[in-house]
């Protein structure tokens, strides 16, 4: 319990109840009782001898746990360096790719300016054979009229 003064607030000490020490001892002659008329000994000697073997299987599941992850650390680090070639090697396609439709796409223009050309320089001979024809058509009708004018 607490003592309360009005300056000092201190915990009261009680005395030990004898019936916990007795229940405490009770608990540990309730643990102990089986192991009466055993040889103390032999049962740490198994005891630790079971303990050994279970740290030695911990141990030998650690180092397993140990070297697959140093596997697969491993293997990581693989992967990251085939990733990081991989897409050094796609920068350079997408260079590749790049520079190959430029050069697709001026083939383009000047396969259609020599369609062009081609078919402008046709246009250009039909156009002058045109106007010969006009030329020759006019001097041929100039030339009849003065005959008839003439020979009238």
């Amino acid at each position: 319990m607490i003592k309360q003064d009005e300056n000092q607030i201190t915990p009261e000490t009680e005395a030990p109840k004898a019936g916990l020490m007795q229940s405490a001892k009770d608990f540990m002659t309730g643990v102990f009782s089986p192991l009466k008329g055993k040889d103390m000994g032999q049962l740490i000697e198994d005891f630790t001898s079971e303990m050994t073997l279970v740290a030695e299987g911990l141990s030998e599941d650690q180092q397993k746990l140990f070297d697959g992850q140093q596997r697969l650390s491993a293997q990581q680090t693989e992967l990251e360096a085939r990733l990081h070639s991989a897409e050094d090697e796609n920068r350079e396609l997408q260079k590749e790719l790049t520079a190959l439709k430029a050069r697709l796409e001026k083939t383009e223009k000047q396969l259609q300016e020599r369609k062009a050309s081609k078919t402008g320089g046709l246009a250009s001979i039909l156009r002058q054979a045109t106007w010969l024809t006009a030329i020759f058509c006019g001097a041929w009708v100039v030339v009849t009229i003065i005959r008839a004018l003439t020979y009238h």
